[in-house]
Parts: structure tokens; C-alpha cells; sequence
């Protein structure tokens, strides 16, 4: 009898460890279709108060509890005019209560620029003003555009750095793994 349920224990242990590593191993996979560097130590993500360009402050920590796409653009960045209306596409694709996104502009002096982005691409997720560039630098950014991953936890999952199609099935699967 207690060979069979050492039989059955073991069986148990060796599925629950395939799952395991399966999920791993998809997780692992879709962030690497999109081109992610994931976080070897997952930090908090700093936090920051910003305004929008309509003078509203905002800070991470009003997101608390969900995923978060954490993008850095700028209007005079041309990889970034074709990234906003696929990160407004995942953004309407994906559960409004688990995710958001937060595209946070590094223009100086450009509010009227940017407004009327947020007009021609239609874009409804919060954008942010960084004119002091510090949150840019909080976030090492160098180049445009970046973006960041940040779990539910407030954890920095990793980083993707150049223009990304948000609105492909890669980025559907990656962002819904981060969700669950």
C-alpha cells in the first residue's frame, strides 16, 4: 500500500513540475517574441508624480495592483508616431481592471504637441509629463521609445527598449501572462 502511494506521490511531484516548467518556459517565450530583457532582480519600480497636459497629477502608485505598461516617447520620435496606435489597440484589447498604460513624454516645453497627439491618435490611457526629464532618468532611459514592464506586485518585470507591434498575438499573450 505505501508503494502505491509513494507511486502516486511521485507521479504527483513529476506533473506539478512539468507544469512548472511549461508555464516558465511559455513566460519565458513570449517575452522573448517581444523582444524583453527581463529583470534578473525584481525591484519596485520607482514612483513618480506627473502631470498630464491638462494640468492632473498622477502618480505609479494610483495603479496599484495592476499590470502596467510604463512607455517613454516624445512627439519628435518617428518610431513613436507608428507605436502609439498599437499600444492604444492593446490597451482596448486588454482587461481595463488588470492593465494599463502609462506613456509618460520626455518633451520639454511641448504640452501643446503633445495634446494634440493624445487628439490625433485617439489615445485614452493616461500620458504623462516628464519636462524635468527625472523620471526619464529614474528609469535609465537613453533611448526612444522604451518601455517598461511592471507586474501587479509594483515589481519591475523588464524592459523593451525600441518600437514594439503592441497589437500582435506576442504581445496579447506576453501581457495577459504578466496579468495572471
Amino acid at each position: 500500500m505505501n508503494a502505491i502511494k509513494n507511486y502516486f506521490c511521485l507521479l504527483t511531484f513529476i506533473f506539478l513540475q512539468t507544469l512548472i516548467i511549461s508555464s516558465v518556459e511559455g513566460r519565458e517565450d513570449s517575452f522573448a517574441k517581444m523582444g524583453v530583457v527581463l529583470s534578473k532582480n525584481e525591484k519596485l519600480a520607482p514612483n513618480f508624480t506627473l502631470e498630464t497636459p491638462t494640468g492632473e497629477k498622477l502618480s505609479l502608485k494610483n495603479f496599484k495592483g495592476k499590470t502596467i505598461l510604463l512607455h517613454f516617447w516624445a512627439t519628435w520620435c518617428v518610431p513613436c508616431k507608428k507605436e502609439l496606435p498599437t499600444i492604444q489597440k492593446v490597451y482596448e484589447a486588454l482587461n481595463p481592471n488588470n492593465f494599463e498604460v502609462i506613456a509618460i513624454s520626455i518633451d520639454r516645453n511641448n504640452t501643446e504637441n503633445v495634446k494634440k497627439y493624445i487628439k490625433d491618435y485617439n489615445l485614452t490611457f493616461p500620458v504623462l509629463l516628464d519636462q524635468s526629464q527625472n523620471v526619464r532618468k529614474d528609469y535609465f532611459i537613453l533611448g526612444l521609445p522604451t518601455s517598461y514592464l511592471i507586474g501587479a506586485d509594483g515589481k519591475l518585470k523588464g524592459f523593451i527598449s525600441g518600437a514594439r507591434e503592441w497589437n500582435s498575438d506576442a504581445s496579447k499573450e506576453m501581457l495577459s501572462t504578466l496579468m495572471h
